[in-house]
């Protein structure tokens, strides 16, 4: 089991960090929870639309790795989608870390065939669901239920997003609100099939009972202490549903487009891949379709296995290219290196992209795009950028940046300095990496730890030693939390193998159906 994709479930920023690597108690499986303490996360936020974002929160990793052991053998901890079969729209993959690739589009064949039996899709959702789970109404099978809310300072009012546990419990939670609304729906005699991925809610039914749906809903929420979110009611009929939902059918058009006008005898091929995803990207609504119409083109099997060589690179593709990453910074993980590779490609000519794109992601909130940038700009070599902005990076609060600055040594005393005067616990993160890779700390390890490290609510002597020797066992062995680029690089390239893999699988028992 790879603690990295449990500590960091579906989102990117699990290919940067290294949980595994670091050294855990060797009493972990049977650790004693006396002995740990309520801790504080450290924030990471990712951007949801223009200028929205999530906060995930990351927990102190002893106690992840904790909790994570005291909770792995709960019922189908790690198949949520057997929790509720008949409703669950997506499956989960720890081995990749992310839902399963190919269900989408099984999910979606299955709507078009309720929509054209009922006259619409209702889809509501939760109001910040994961902030307002109650746990002590989880189910935890007489497991200890403060293994979980340790993690979050000892609440018991919310979830903390972005690991697997949260995400379990989430879906565990849904499971017996999915429960009511189909015992609900049952004693009210209507004529209603729904499904759920996490908090959105997809109800298949007439334009009369609308109203009645929506009572029920909101009456289940009630009884979980939640409420219905008035801003995000949906109404789609089988036209519009599938006029919004073109993007699996444009890259596959796509592909198909680009290998009719490939020339596998030629050298000095076009690039139509990009010029096509420009194009088709016009044509579809929103932000977030657009992104993943493009993430999703770039993690296929038939571009990470392209032959780049094979093509000429004109003046447009490089501005093309630009433009697709700054819509898209996530692209950059799946397609930087194939370009960087390529003998004919020009790295200069996105030296200025990069600059400035780079120094304006440092002023937004968006931590993971930050990051994104720092990778690209690094496997392209452009040091000068990285230096240029250290000063901005230290403003940007992403721990996780801030301490690959630290480990390439791109700090100077002065903003050293700055960093050690955060003793707040929740800048844990950064400030392991402050430690490990400043000879001043390392010198004082014992109170280098006592002063940043130690969680602020430990008072018995046993919980404290609990996380001095953790730290300081991973700092003498010289462990750091984040990858070295070329092993998120590698990281990535696994990551998608195993979708494609995952892919093909889920294509050839589709045949077999058939």
């Amino acid at each position: 089991m790879k603690l990295n994709n449990l500590y960091n479930f579906k989102n990117a920023v699990k290919h940067f960090l290294d949980v595994d690597a670091l050294k855990m108690p060797e009493d972990i499986t049977s650790f004693d929870i006396s002995n740990l303490i309520w801790v504080d996360p450290f924030n990471f936020r990712v951007k949801k639309q223009e200028d929205r974002y999530r906060t995930l929160k990351m927990p102190n990793i002893l106690n992840f790795v904790v909790a994570y052991e005291h909770f792995k053998d709960l019922s189908n901890f790690e198949t949520i989608q057997k929790l509720d079969p008949l409703h669950k729209r997506l499956s989960a993959n720890i081995e990749t870390g992310d839902f399963v690739s190919g269900e989408y589009d099984k999910q979606l064949e299955e709507d078009f065939n309720r929509l054209c039996v009922y006259d619409q899709l209702l889809k509501m959702d939760i109001k910040e669901y994961y902030g307002r789970v109650y746990t002590h109404l989880i189910d935890f099978e007489e497991h200890e239920e403060r293994f979980l809310s340790n993690m979050n300072q000892g609440k018991t009012n919310g979830l903390i997003m972005g690991n697997y546990l949260s995400l379990y419990f989430a879906e565990s939670n849904l499971k017996n609100i999915s429960n009511d609304i189909q015992e609900e729906i049952r004693r009210s005699g209507i004529d209603c099939e729904f499904s759920y991925f996490s908090d959105d809610f997809y109800f298949f039914c007439n334009k009369n009972d609308t109203d009645e749906v929506t009572k029920i809903f909101d009456k289940v929420l009630e009884k979980y202490e939640l409420e219905r979110n008035d801003n995000k009611k949906e109404v789609w009929t089988y036209e519009s549903f599938n006029n919004n939902n073109l993007v699996a059918r444009y890259w596959k058009k796509l592909i198909a487009h680009c290998n009719v006008r490939f020339d596998k005898e030629r050298d000095d091929n076009k690039l139509y891949f990009i010029n096509q995803l420009v194009f088709r990207v016009s044509k579809l609504k929103g932000d977030k379709l657009k992104k993943v119409f493009i993430n999703n083109f770039f993690k296929t099997k038939y571009f990470r296995e392209l032959d780049l060589e094979k093509y000429q690179v004109k003046d447009y593709d490089y501005h093309q290219l630009c433009f697709l990453l700054n819509l898209s910074p996530e692209t950059m993980l799946y397609t930087i290196d194939k370009f960087n590779d390529m003998s004919n490609f020009d790295n200069n000519k996105l030296h200025k992209f990069f600059q400035v794109r780079y120094r304006e992601a440092l002023k937004t909130p968006f931590n993971e795009e930050q990051l994104y940038f720092y990778y690209a700009i690094k496997i392209l070599d452009f040091t000068d950028i990285l230096k240029e902005n250290k000063s901005s990076v230290l403003e940007t609060n992403n721990q996780i940046l801030i301490s690959y600055y630290l480990q390439k040594g791109h700090f100077e005393k002065e903003e050293i300095d700055k960093l050690k005067e955060n003793v707040d616990e929740q800048y844990w993160f950064q400030n392991y990496h402050l430690i490990l890779y400043s000879d001043d700390l390392l010198a004082e390890l014992d109170n280098s730890i006592n002063k940043y490290l130690i969680p602020k609510r430990v008072k018995k002597e046993k919980q404290k030693n609990s996380y001095m020797d953790f730290y300081k066992e991973n700092i003498l062995l010289d462990i750091p939390i984040v990858r070295d680029i070329p092993e998120v690089l590698n990281e990535i390239e696994d990551y998608l193998a195993l979708r494609i893999e995952e892919s093909e699988e889920n294509f050839e028992d589709e045949d077999m159906d058939m």
